[in-house]
């Protein structure tokens, strides 16, 4: 008897779980989707006030991107489909230098530095740390993830984000770029 009633148990127990992976499964585009979210935000001005470096020293004040399309790509040295995502990141930078691309690394210095050594890119990797997660935030990162990319327009305007890895070709839509 005690036997039937651990093997009820533990089919149950297997059912509730399967159901429960099979839920989430089925429902896993509502929190890690790649396709653009349409917004209409203006960029806040603590955004925009805020100074990061990159791995040789160098500040960058965001406030100097006003005026022109950027595309802020917040990342880790960690998040394999932020390093994926890179190359295509790049060759849209390089391509089209009117677009100020950023990547904003949520990681040490150290890291960055030994990254942006052995895997260059044409656009700054700043460093953001401890203070990436809450530009993020700011930006509409309400799911804590990496990679997140949000493109601003020439008028400071957050017009799509992207939650998980992007590429070329959804950058080039989400800026209107043959």
């Amino acid at each position: 008897m005690h036997n039937i009633a651990r093997l009820v148990m533990t089919i149950l127990l297997i059912v509730v779980l399967g159901s429960g992976f099979r839920w989430l499964y089925l429902h896993r585009d509502q929190w890690m989707t790649s396709a653009p979210t349409q917004t209409a935000m203006m960029v806040p001005d603590a955004v925009w006030s805020v100074g990061l470096q990159d791995a040789g020293g160098r500040t960058y004040a965001l406030s100097s991107f006003k005026g022109k399309p950027v595309i802020m790509n917040f990342w880790a040295t960690w998040c394999e489909p932020c390093r994926e995502e890179m190359p295509e990141i790049s060759a849209l930078a390089a391509e089209h230098p009117e677009i100020a691309v950023l990547g904003l690394a949520i990681d040490e210095a150290a890291a960055v530095h030994e990254f942006a050594e052995s895997t260059p890119v044409s656009y700054p990797l700043l460093i953001a740390e401890n203070e990436g997660m809450p530009l993020a935030e700011q930006l509409g990162n309400t799911k804590g993830v990496l990679p997140y990319t949000v493109v601003i327009s020439a008028n400071g305007q957050v017009t799509h984000t992207f939650f998980g890895r992007v590429n070329r070709q959804m950058l080039q839509k989400a800026l209107n770029l043959p």
